[in-house]
């Protein structure tokens, strides 16, 4: 059965919904007694009022964009709403929206009690010292939750208002601190202050208060806000306070004084301890920069001055002097360190100087004793070995012999003891390689030795034993690193020449065995094959067989055939393709390291020699022993074959592949034996006569290897103007 209208009419004015009825503009047609609590349908001119200007200035916009959003496809919309209301301060409206014959029915219920963000602010305050309040500036009602009783320590049932509220802050800052809502009620401007409350049982606390205005039609309508318990934080700063405090106590066990200069009149406050230790009267507390003077050294006194006025006079706030001062308690002079502070006038002069007087009487007679002990420990270095070195922990250089210091003068242009240096920044390249790696060594207590090789500024090969001897402690504990280089050129000249010899020696066995071993049965068994169906076939008269023979001897003839044409591969290639190590190598780095590798050979040559690598810091994925051993024997090769100007090594890339080219300016390759050049024993000059030593096997290697890892070589050359070998690598295999 259907509401009659009587029914209607008293279900609408009696319900606690709130229902209106707009137009498309949003103007109130009609409402229910229900939304009179929150909004008068009429304005001042008695015309329909718009709804959006009831709601708080936050929701307007969303209120604006709702009603051109509903029509009829979209004809329901639900949403909650904020409007000004004496009674509450602020109410929440949780709105439905229908769309029918051009008007706007909506249907509502209060939801302020159930608004999120007052529910999340109640759970808050009791989880943390913290308490939420409001206040309405229209009625003066005042609220406050759980948590700000708690922190006043007050009965929750206490009715609250501004005036009780204000009680809790001592007498002289209740003004302030009512002042800070007055100021937001007329700026709008939210508030944030620190200030000291006592609480109802007597407590003394520190409280943090922060509001947020609400505003309606410009004007603040409602306050939100919290209010936090710090006391423990403020206790802290004040503990951090007496800590510095505690600081300067400590001066006095360092044997130190403060002072504080004023440049302009000329005279100095010392602290009571500091007139104690040098014996200043006690009973002046400014004394006149003179009569301090004249307890400084006479030997002392000018060169103190003038490292006084000079610090006066450069806008570098921090001083610092030195000199020995004479102490009436013992009769002798005392040295000391004096680290200050400079603040300057408008005209940029100083005019303020506090500082600190050190006593460093023992640690000067100390630093001295250790001077005097490294000048016998440099005697003994300058007459031992070729060259030695002690190193700190760091890698940085304590002392050296003279021939060292003058090589690293020469070559860098600085004196590593005068200027601390990093014995890695200023040693020569090859030594680099292994410098880090056995450092470390000795770091943990390990004795080790190494044989590096160096080319001189004069061209020659030098060879040195190095080592590295790790210094300890009276606590057993390493404090530095002894290295040294003995000369063993001589020696090693000697061990290389029997081991070239034997090498040579094994070189041409093992080329030879491999031969044989490799390949004797491949041509064996074939040849054997030839000889065997020969004999057959001069005595079978059978049409069918001999052509079965013959076929047999075609086999035969292929494979020894086929094992000459591969006469040139190597044994160990099978091994090695099934045995790669397939890494991410960093193109440029492996290059720079074949580069070093044979600098010394170019520069006793006197060869140009120059590397261009790729800004880009290519990567590929490859066996690192075999790219180097085949850029290696390119290297190798150009150098080798070129008496005068210059080899550019050279590293380029795209998306997919790197290049790396190897140009000499040597003797060079005529077209008709360029395309032999990878075969294995071949060389551009053979016979008797031939210029250059070698086995002619090193590019075949070289083209062999990169082929495996998915690469190509091309050679470019032209007789007497030099040959160009460019390497293809894919990034990726």
């Amino acid at each position: 059965m259907a509401f009659t209208l009587d029914q209607i009419g008293v279900l609408t004015e009696r319900t606690t919904l709130f229902l209106f009825i707009l137009n498309k503009q949003g103007e109130i047609v009609n409402c229910n007694a229900k939304c009179k609590d929150i909004f008068d349908p009429f304005n001042e001119n008695k015309h329909l009022k718009v709804i959006f200007e009831s709601v708080i200035d936050e929701d307007k916009e969303r209120f604006v964009n709702l009603l051109k959003e509903i029509d009829e496809n979209n004809s329901i919309i639900n949403a909650t709403f904020r409007f000004p209301s004496d009674p509450k301060g602020i109410m929440s409206l949780k709105l439905e929206f229908i769309y029918e014959d051009d008007f706007i029915y909506a249907t509502g219920i209060d939801a302020t009690e159930e608004n999120k963000e007052h529910r999340a602010l109640q759970v808050i305050s009791k989880l943390t010292k913290t308490g939420a309040w409001y206040f309405n500036p229209k009625n003066g009602n005042m609220y406050w939750s759980e948590g700000c009783y708690r922190i006043k320590e007050l009965d929750p049932n206490t009715p609250i208002t501004r005036e009780l509220g204000a009680r809790f802050y001592p007498k002289e800052s209740r003004p302030r601190v009512e002042n800070y809502l007055d100021t937001l009620i007329k700026t709008k401007q939210p508030y944030t202050y620190t200030e000291k409350i006592i609480t109802a049982k007597g407590v003394e606390k520190w409280v943090k208060v922060k509001a947020q205005p609400v505003v309606y039609n410009n004007e603040v309508v409602f306050v939100n806000g919290t209010i936090v318990d710090i006391t423990d934080r403020y206790k802290y700063i004040e503990r951090l306070k007496y800590n510095e405090e505690t600081k300067r106590l400590a001066l006095k066990g360092i044997k130190s004084g403060l002072f504080d200069h004023h440049i302009p009149e000329n005279v100095v406050f010392y602290s009571e301890d500091l007139k104690k230790m040098i014996g200043l009267p006690l009973d002046e507390d400014f004394i006149p920069e003179e009569e301090f003077r004249k307890l400084i050294h006479p030997k002392d006194v000018d060169k103190a001055l003038k490292r006084h006025q000079d610090s006066l006079n450069d806008r570098n706030p921090y001083y610092f002097n030195f000199y020995r001062l004479h102490h009436r308690k013992d009769e002798e002079y005392r040295h000391y360190e004096v680290y200050g502070f400079k603040t300057f006038d408008d005209e940029g002069k100083a005019f303020r100087l506090i500082g600190n007087l050190i006593d460093v009487d023992e640690k000067t007679k100390n630093e001295k004793l250790i001077k005097e002990s490294q000048k016998r420990l440099q005697a003994m270095i300058n007459n031992g070995f070729a060259y030695i070195l002690l190193l700190d922990t760091h890698g940085r250089i304590l002392m050296a012999d003279d021939l060292s210091i003058r090589i690293i003068k020469k070559n860098y242009g600085v004196n590593p003891i005068d200027t601390k240096s990093l014995f890695i920044d200023v040693m020569p390249l090859n030594f680099k390689n292994t410098f880090a790696h056995e450092f470390n060594e000795a770091l943990k207590g390990k004795h080790v030795k190494k044989e590096i090789e160096r080319v001189t500024n004069e061209g020659y090969t030098q060879w040195l034993e190095a080592k590295y001897t790790p210094v300890y402690n009276e606590e057993d504990s390493i404090i530095s690193v002894l290295v040294s280089f003995h000369d063993i050129t001589e020696t090693k000249k000697a061990e290389l020449a029997v081991k070239e010899a034997h090498i040579k020696e094994q070189e041409l066995s093992r080329l030879k065995t491999n031969i044989l071993s490799n390949f004797s049965h491949e041509i064996r068994t074939p040849l054997n094959g030839i000889m065997t169906i020969t004999k057959l076939l001069i005595d079978e008269e059978n049409e069918k067989e001999r052509k079965k023979l013959l076929n047999l001897l075609k086999e035969s003839e292929d494979r020894l055939l086929y094992t000459l044409d591969n006469l040139s591969n190597f044994s160990e290639l099978e091994a090695i393709k099934s045995n790669l190590n397939i890494i991410k190598i960093d193109v440029n780095y492996l290059i720079e390291t074949c580069y070093r590798e044979y600098r010394h050979l170019a520069d006793a040559k006197k060869l140009g020699y120059e590397i261009k690598i790729d800004d880009t810091s290519p990567f590929c994925m490859s066996d690192e022993e075999l790219l180097k051993t085949s850029v290696s024997h390119i290297i190798h090769n150009a150098i080798k074959y070129t008496d005068e100007g210059k080899i550019t090594i050279k590293v380029e890339s795209d998306k997919n592949n790197v290049y790396i080219s190897v140009l000499d300016t040597g003797i060079g390759v005529r077209e008709e034996n360029l395309k032999d050049i990878f075969e294995p024993f071949v060389q551009e000059s053979i016979g008797l006569s031939r210029k250059y030593e070698g086995t002619g096997i090193g590019l075949s290697l070289a083209k062999r290897y990169i082929e495996i890892l998915g690469g190509n070589i091309i050679a470019k050359s032209k007789p007497g103007k030099g040959t160009e070998f460019i390497i293809l690598m894919p990034k990726s295999l």
